[in-house]
């Protein structure tokens, strides 16, 4: 089996790509994300890519780190400026432990949990991460209950072209996601990490972080769950 960072060193351009339409300032995404970020110093994104969310923490902490496996996608985002410095490591999400990173006012994921493992060992750790008062913050990528799979990875790959031109109208940004998403190296990843369904993703959250709020369709295929630490 590949390693999941071999992967994404291999996509990072055409991820980065993708990701700068998500994580634009008008972007549905975004503006829910800038909605939900908690009081504090401290803040983290796990699976931070190429620094678009790590830029947003930044105007808001005065201590912000980012981490993600893929030392190609941190290499692009070393090269972002911020209002503070971002600390990027590059290390896995069940390597962090509150006894070595210390704990965090605003924990943050976008479309990157689904990847890192199974939901019942990757949440507890996120959690654990979390500040008393803190705030943890997901959004991920989920599939409907019942819903098939596409039976050609094209006809997936053209509708998440479809997402991205509705919430940009850019075509050309639709097209670098339809590029991405048939890659050989994505369709591999794709074939090794299947969402879970919105039931699944309830399910996970809820006994992993009881009380977390669930929000489905933050836009298609995306839903997010936000919980606070007591």
């Amino acid at each position: 089996m590949t390693k999941p960072e071999a992967y994404f060193d291999d996509l990072a351009e055409l991820y980065e790509r993708f990701t700068q339409i998500r994580d634009a300032a008008a972007s549905p995404v975004r503006s829910w994300l800038t909605s939900q970020l908690s009081k504090g110093t401290r803040a983290i994104d796990v699976g931070c890519g190429g620094g678009n969310n790590c830029g947003l923490l930044a105007d808001h902490y005065t201590e912000v780190v980012g981490v993600d496996i893929s030392q190609k996608m941190l290499d692009i985002a070393a090269t972002k400026p911020s209002r503070v410095p971002v600390r990027y490591e590059c290390r896995s999400a069940t390597d962090l432990s509150p006894e070595v990173d210390g704990r965090f006012d605003l924990v943050m994921s976008v479309n990157a949990v689904f990847h890192m493992g199974p939901a019942d060992v990757v949440l507890p750790k996120l959690r654990d991460l979390v500040a008393p008062g803190g705030r943890l913050v997901v959004i991920d990528v989920t599939q409907p209950d019942g819903a098939a799979l596409p039976t050609e990875q094209s006809a997936y790959a053209f509708e998440t072209a479809k997402i991205i031109y509705d919430v940009s109208g850019d075509v050309e940004a639709a097209a670098d996601s339809m590029r991405m998403m048939l890659h050989p190296r994505w369709l591999e990843m794709s074939a090794e990490a299947m969402p879970l369904t919105d039931s699944e993703f309830a399910l996970q959250y809820e006994k992993a972080m009881p009380g977390v709020r669930i929000t489905k369709d933050i836009i298609p295929t995306m839903s997010a769950a936000v919980w606070d630490a007591a």
